[in-house]
């Protein structure tokens, strides 16, 4: 029987059926591919660790320059501190940016990465599964075409010594005619096994080579095609890898350019030309330039020889009486430093009590002028309050359902009396910068800006009732030599009322007798509050507070602490409240 020999097809140059020799270099190549993607998943893992720590690193730097509370004033106004400040908060705000795009790294882009390896990992298992099973299929093809073989090479040797034992018996004469029977049946039955064995391994052969015309034309190029489809998709998903890495910081950078942008801003608003006036606003003492030295003409030297009244009269013009002490009463020599700069109070300065006294008069006024705009925001506050509790009475009065409107007059006795209170503080504050701007010598137009807007505010409120204290304008002719708080110590000693009575400083009494307003009921925190905004408190969750004025429908409650009379405003929403 004849075994027909088929041709393979060529396979198209450049494609992977031209890999069919190439097995093991294919698998070894898919599984590197696999663990390369790994290897990116890792890559993109560590450095969204990095993108955490570095973000916290800028936290770290943006707390440590942010402005602290404790700076100088000026500090806090210089437009230059302000433009850093504003850089360092926009700092945190790209800390905040890296914090996302490390959170997008790791669960987007590293989760990602690692699902489709694994994937491709099972895909590859797969593949590896059906090569083997198309192997051991032609393989033991193969094995049974070589056993046959065998069986047909050891039936033709015997056929073909069967014959020859019968052509030899046949030309045997001597041999009988049985025994050639027996030859030739044995010659026959020999090769009809050889036939049989023949038709055997030719079937065996033909099956072989069908299953190895099937593996090399069909099952191997799909399996080379699984490998290509694998390793395409494991090349798309490493470009997807590497594009999702991108789209994590691409999402933010508008973010990012705006946090820029903010950053330009604030560095652009810095104003040098203002920045250097505020060191002028700020260190600015107001005293007066010390005044020209005089000529001390001691006359003619040789008047000595003249008479002694020339010799004292000189001697007395380099001594000077100081102050007598009750005690000794003893006659102090005049130093150079006195003679040039003037003798100071010594210990009969008197301490001043007046508002920020330790100041400089400029400093002092502004300082003044912004506790006085303070206060009468507070006194604002406190009419509000009142008309609130007022409008409430009438609420009562008109529907005695709602409540009893006696109820409401202790609140509104005690909101006068904190009215009148801060109005009494409010007038001596006007006296106190008044008294101020007149040691200074100035006009209100001559005012430096920063008090004139203090100031301009706290004219818009109606004016204490009573009179603000009288002032003595300051002696110019005075040595220059007195310090600012001599002039200051001086001018509160010559300060006193209308009607000889003490400064009014003393109403500030008045203010600190007041008793709180009553409470209402009692009330605890939801929620802690920060209390940053004026005229708000803060509270820390579960603290109990004294509630002094219910909702007006502004979603603001007034609570006092328990403890101590801080009193303020907080979200009613985050109060629980219990009433008397």
């Amino acid at each position: 029987m004849s075994v027909t020999i088929k041709v393979y097809k060529p396979v198209t140059p450049g494609s992977w059926g031209d890999l069919w020799d190439q097995m093991e270099n294919i698998s070894a190549h898919t599984q590197k591919g696999i663990e390369y993607l790994e290897r990116i998943a890792t890559f993109t893992k560590e450095r969204a660790v990095v993108e955490e720590e570095y973000a916290a690193r800028l936290r770290g730097v943006a707390k440590k320059f942010f402005k602290k509370k404790e700076e100088e004033e000026l500090w806090r106004t210089v437009s230059f501190a302000k433009g850093f400040t504003g850089i360092v908060k926009e700092l945190e705000s790209l800390a905040g940016q890296h914090e996302v795009i490390s959170e997008s790294l790791k669960k987007e882009v590293v989760s990602y990465a690692m699902d489709k390896a694994a994937l491709h990992r099972g895909t590859r298992k797969q593949i590896l599964s059906e090569i083997q099973s198309a192997h051991a299929e032609v393989n033991n093809a193969v094995s049974d075409m070589m056993k046959a073989h065998k069986q047909y090479g050891k039936a033709f040797k015997e056929a073909e010594a069967a014959f020859l034992k019968y052509t030899k018996a046949e030309k045997n004469m001597e041999i009988s005619r049985l025994d050639l029977e027996k030859a030739k049946n044995n010659s026959q039955m020999r090769n009809g096994i050889c036939e049989e064995a023949k038709q055997h391994y030719a079937y065996a052969v033909s099956k072989a080579n069908d299953l190895q015309r099937w593996y090399f034309e069909e099952e191997l190029p799909q399996i080379l095609e699984k490998y290509k489809n694998l390793d395409l998709d494991r090349i798309n998903d490493v470009r997807e890898v590497l594009m999702k890495c991108i789209s994590a910081e691409e999402d933010v950078q508008p973010i990012i350019a705006r946090c820029h942008s903010d950053m330009r801003v604030a560095a652009k608003s810095i104003d040098a030309a203002n920045d250097v006036m505020l060191v002028v606003e700020n260190f600015k003492s107001g005293i007066p330039r010390p005044s020209p030295f005089s000529f001390e003409d001691l006359g003619r030297p040789d008047a000595l020889l003249n008479g002694s009244d020339n010799v004292d009269a000189t001697i007395k013009k380099g001594t000077l009486l100081g102050r007598k002490d009750a005690k000794s009463g003893v006659v102090r020599k005049q130093s150079m430093h006195q003679k040039f700069f003037g003798v100071g109070g010594g210990s009969d300065k008197k301490s001043d009590n007046g508002e920020y006294g330790n100041l400089p008069p400029q400093q002092r006024a502004r300082k003044i002028a912004g506790k006085l705009a303070e206060i009468e925001k507070d006194r604002e506050r406190a009419i509000q309050s009142r008309e609130g509790v007022s409008k409430m009475q009438n609420a009562y009065r008109s529907n005695p359902k709602l409540g009893n409107p006696a109820d409401c007059d202790a609140q509104l006795s005690q909101y006068a009396q904190e009215i009148d209170a801060l109005t009494v503080q409010i007038g001596r504050l006007r006296g106190l910068l008044e008294e101020t701007n007149a040691q200074l010598g100035i006009s209100e137009s001559d005012t430096p800006p920063s008090v004139r807007s203090y100031s301009s505010a706290s004219s818009a409120a109606p004016r204490s009732t009573t009179p603000a204290p009288a002032t003595l304008e300051p002696e110019h002719h005075r040595n220059s030599s007195d310090n600012w708080s001599r002039f200051s110590e001086q001018s509160a000693e010559n300060t006193l009322a209308p009607n000889g009575t003490a400064p009014i400083a003393n109403r500030e009494e008045v203010y600190e007798e007041c008793a709180p307003p009553p409470s209402l009921g009692r009330a605890t925190a939801l929620f802690a509050f920060e209390g940053q905004a004026d005229g708000t408190i803060r509270m820390r969750e579960g603290e109990e507070f004294f509630l002094v004025e219910n909702d007006e429908g502004d979603g603001w409650t007034r609570v006092r602490r328990i403890n101590e009379n801080q009193e303020g405003f907080v979200p009613s929403s985050y109060l629980r409240c219990e009433y008397f």
